[in-house]
């Protein structure tokens, strides 16, 4: 697979590394005049086999497939572009800032034959897969608790007013989009889609810096808590009748959990820790599903990523002070 990565943030200069034990055939880069700079030396040192400053350019070279790399709020525009010239999609999260340009974006795909899929690493991961055949043993589910809390190396310029996109509201930022999404992926995952939703946030400058989202579901509560403003040990949990699952780090990280028995005693631990990136799993299946054309496992995921797209649009209201609309 020859791969064109959009944009040369955090998050790329993080897994080029990684990009070599991946066996893509080509890798190039898009960057920008402003970014141009980056994008030479990061194509320089990571050995890629080119770089562009003009998504149309790489669009019309060799390329298979885009990851795309931007701001929240550029996903689907720049996701529709590839669809439309014959490319398959690996989407950064959220996929889409609403659910309407997420079925636009399904529909594209699926009308051209293209593997579209939301790159929402947990749902790749060995621990979690394990982790959903636990769950059988743990009775009854009645608590439910995810936890992504990262104090932010942007929020103190955020309190002095500069303002970067992982805090702007019209970029797809705050805690909601930019961290609890990853909650909302996991539990979604494991349960399906709930019967309502209720966002509580705590805000400043007009955007959640962090918040509580309660999903209900016939049963039982889970709590998908998130923030940007503050840190705290992640101590997730599913409490069920006859036991706990108990989880120390996000869910984007997840690599281990222990299984505990009703009265809190340790009665496994489930570590798959590999001296891999975290993000390779992902990398691997959509090279797999694109390879295989696997449609079936393509319109499961998207399945999740459309129940999560609708909470996030319903609730965002609610995070940006706007007038609420109907709870889920």
């Amino acid at each position: 697979m020859k791969l064109g990565i959009l944009g040369t943030g955090k998050i790329v200069q993080e897994i080029l590394p990684m990009m070599a034990s991946l066996n893509f055939e080509k890798i190039y880069l898009l960057g920008t005049e402003r970014s141009r700079d980056r994008a030479e030396k990061l194509c320089r040192t990571w050995q890629l086999d080119s770089y562009y400053l003009d998504y149309e350019e790489l669009l019309n070279t060799d390329i298979d497939a885009v990851y795309t790399a931007l701001p929240n709020h550029l996903h689907y525009a720049y996701a529709k572009k590839a669809l439309q010239a014959g490319k398959h999609v690996l989407l950064e999260k959220p996929a889409t800032l609403v659910s309407s340009q997420l079925r636009d974006l399904i529909s594209t795909a699926g009308a051209r034959r293209l593997i579209l899929v939301e790159a929402m690493s947990l749902h790749f991961a060995p621990a979690y897969q394990a982790m959903k055949e636990c769950i059988r043993d743990l009775g009854d589910i009645k608590l439910v608790n995810f936890q992504f809390c990262q104090y932010s190396s942007r929020y103190d310029k955020f309190k002095q007013g500069v303002i970067a996109p992982a805090f702007d509201p019209a970029q797809g930022g705050g805690a909601l989009m930019d961290l609890n999404i990853y909650n909302i992926h996991a539990i979604l995952g494991l349960f399906g889609a709930p019967e309502n939703a209720e966002y509580f946030p705590n805000m400043e400058r007009g955007v959640d810096t962090s918040g509580i989202l309660i999903l209900h579901y016939p049963g039982f509560q889970a709590a998908a808590i998130a923030a940007k403003d503050c840190q705290a040990p992640t101590n997730s949990t599913i409490q069920g009748t006859a036991g706990c699952i108990q989880i120390r780090m996000p869910m984007n990280k997840i690599s281990s959990f222990d299984l505990l028995d009703q009265s809190g005693k340790l009665i496994k631990t489930m570590d798959f820790t590999e001296k891999v990136h975290r993000l390779t799993y992902e990398f691997k299946e959509f090279q797999r599903m694109v390879k295989e054309m696997d449609t079936d496992r393509m319109d499961a995921l998207n399945q999740i990523s459309l129940c999560a797209v609708g909470i996030l649009e319903k609730m965002r209201p609610y995070a940006l002070h706007e007038s609420p609309v109907d709870h889920l």
